[in-house]
């Protein structure tokens, strides 16, 4: 996907029929994707999701907040997603993959963030070999429209 361009049809979480806000969702309205052009603005929004649904939530593992870090860290502009492998947010974190697994999981099952497939318009439950897996952070479109 061209930064500012045609948004690719892969990335099926960045969609014209986005819900509307006091849904929590992890879609992206497309006209937010295309309008968005402040990439710095964007960033602190994402840190500031992470610091108000992550960081501080004591309900999720410390391993969770950890790996939330490390996903708020690799997020991507062109895909609204970070979409490393998890054995590479292990090395990230120094945490043992099976442990970032979990962890994914467990912020999946949080609502925190939805595990997807790239061309498959699916969420899964947890991350599964196979296939390009993308991390979206829900809530992250509300916070890019106020």
């Amino acid at each position: 996907m061209r930064r500012f361009g045609q948004i690719d049809k892969a990335y099926w979480w960045i969609t014209a029929h986005a819900s509307e806000r006091g849904e929590r969702t992890a879609l992206i309205p497309i006209s937010l994707a295309r309008k968005e052009g402040d990439f710095s603005r964007v960033r602190q929004l994402i840190w500031h999701w992470y610091r108000s649904e992550v960081a501080g939530n004591e309900e999720l593992s410390m391993t969770a907040r950890f790996v939330g870090w490390a996903l708020c860290e690799r997020w991507r502009y062109e895909t609204w997603s970070s979409h490393d492998a998890i054995s590479y947010y292990a090395k990230m974190t120094a945490v043992n993959r099976k442990s970032v697994g979990k962890a994914i999981a467990e912020l999946s099952d949080a609502g925190l963030i939805w595990i997807v497939l790239e061309g498959e318009p699916k969420r899964l439950k947890k991350s599964q070999s196979g296939g390009k897996k993308h991390f979206i952070l829900v809530g992250l479109a509300d916070l890019v429209r106020e």
